[in-house]
């Protein structure tokens, strides 16, 4: 019984509040003020996932703006910027990889579904539609000398029906994934 006692005194002594009230103390002594510890992020060792998290985004930012990277790499250059910020290099390697597995699973579904619904899309819009509509543009870029990208760019292949259903498909994906 003596031997439990002590050994609850001791337990007791060594409770949080305790220590916070010693380390309280100890501040006070020193004249120093203690910040609250989730307000604390300028120690050592939030500086440094802060500097490796910032150093990642900067190396993938790079990759954006140097042509022959982006050229090679292409929407990935951009992509990659932001994984990291989605998913950054701060905690431990298993949450890390499974956040990317995560990602990946997820871009691979929404590829998918880009498929699925490009194929709907397009459905909608009789052939002989489209290629009447493909030689009007192919005439009016000749005819105001301007690209046919911008062409496209500016809206002269949109129908309201493919629109209609890239729209129907984009809001039964976001069902989908909320069930």
């Amino acid at each position: 019984m003596a031997n439990s006692s002590r050994i609850d005194s001791k337990a007791q002594s060594a409770s949080p509040t305790t220590i916070n009230d010693e380390s309280t103390a100890a501040a006070k002594a020193t004249g120093k003020k203690q910040v609250n510890p989730f307000f604390d992020h300028f120690n050592s060792r939030d500086l440094k996932i802060w500097f490796r998290c910032s150093v990642a985004f900067w190396v993938n930012s790079l990759f954006v703006f140097i042509q022959p990277t982006l050229t090679a790499f292409g929407a990935a250059a951009f992509f990659g910027g932001i994984v990291t910020l989605f998913l950054p290099p701060n905690g431990v390697v298993f949450v890390f990889l499974l956040g990317g597995l995560t990602l990946l699973i997820g871009m691979g579904l929404g590829w998918a579904w880009g498929e699925l619904t490009m194929k709907a899309a397009l459905s909608t819009r009789s052939p002989a539609e489209t290629l009447a509509r493909e030689q009007m543009l192919g005439r009016t870029a000749q005819q105001t000398g301007t690209s046919t990208q911008i062409l496209v760019y500016e809206g002269f292949m949109l129908d309201n029906r493919v629109t209609v259903t890239w729209f129907a498909m984009l809001l039964l994906f976001i069902y989908f994934m909320v069930i």
